[in-house]
């Protein structure tokens, strides 16, 4: 008896509070109304994009805005990507203990950057495809005797089958290869622990210098290289096929570009 005494008050008590506590939170949250929305699809503006407290601590960033969250008073806005790359979308809400976060845009860029965009392209196993049908890199000729250079377009092709490769079923990762330039240059005997594959003494070998635009295909994103160079090497092999390799030489690694893919 003395037990069911005790735990009346206080569970009288702890509804009490509880009653209270809602009260004052409820005046608190309709006391603080968030501030009004006053930006449209389409706007520049610039967003802090630590949202931080402080102004002073603020990093703010210039983007457009691409979708209003009345729900949730806030806008979705797409961040000016940095050369080469995707842009960056942020969730930026409107509060009145933030009201730097958002801010007009000032200064140059009034206009949104041009984002690079394409298409997704897939099979009926979900697979990503590439842009263009891939080289054959399985059923083709490529027969040839020690000695002579190989046939120009003979090397480029083994060359670009170095890069060139379809998506794994299901997967994405497609990649091509277009040679903008091939120069074969003189050849020089074979370099044991150099030059690597099924040579002798007597195999002449024919360094290639490249230059080349690849492109990997993936679900969100495509990954553009122009301007890319490498060297290689290609020779007629002890069964008196064909073959190209990487080598050692000048290269450069080019110019990258993400493209935005859209479904």
């Amino acid at each position: 008896m003395i037990t069911l005494r005790s735990r009346a008050p206080l569970a009288a008590l702890f509804a009490a509070a509880l009653l209270l506590g809602s009260a004052l939170f409820g005046g608190s949250q309709a006391g603080a109304q968030s501030p009004e929305m006053t930006y449209k699809v389409g706007d520049r503006i610039e967003i802090d994009t630590l949202m931080a407290r402080d102004p002073a601590s603020s990093v703010y960033k210039k983007g457009t805005i691409t979708a209003v969250d009345a729900k949730d008073n806030s806008y979705i806005v797409r961040v000016d990507p940095l050369p080469g790359r995707l842009p960056e979308v942020y969730r930026m809400p409107v509060r009145s203990y933030g009201p730097h976060w958002i801010r007009p845009i000032s200064g140059g860029a009034q206009t949104a950057p041009r984002i690079l965009s394409a298409k997704l392209r897939t099979d009926q196993y979900g697979t990503v495809l590439a842009n263009r049908p891939l080289v054959d890199c399985v059923h083709f000729a490529h027969g040839g005797t020690n000695g002579a250079p190989p046939p120009r377009a003979l090397a480029a092709k083994l060359i670009r089958c170095l890069y060139e490769k379809p998506s794994a079923v299901g997967m994405d990762g497609a990649t091509t290869m277009d040679i903008a330039s091939l120069t074969i240059g003189a050849p020089h005997r074979w370099v044991v622990y150099e030059d690597m594959g099924q040579g002798t003494a007597a195999t002449l070998v024919y360094p290639a210098h490249v230059t080349w635009t690849s492109e990997t295909f993936y679900r969100t994103r495509n990954v553009l290289t122009t301007n890319r160079e490498g060297s290689f090497t290609c020779f007629a092999d002890a069964t008196n096929l064909w073959q190209c390799g990487g080598s050692t030489g000048p290269r450069q690694p080019g110019s990258i570009q993400e493209i935005l893919v859209t479904p």
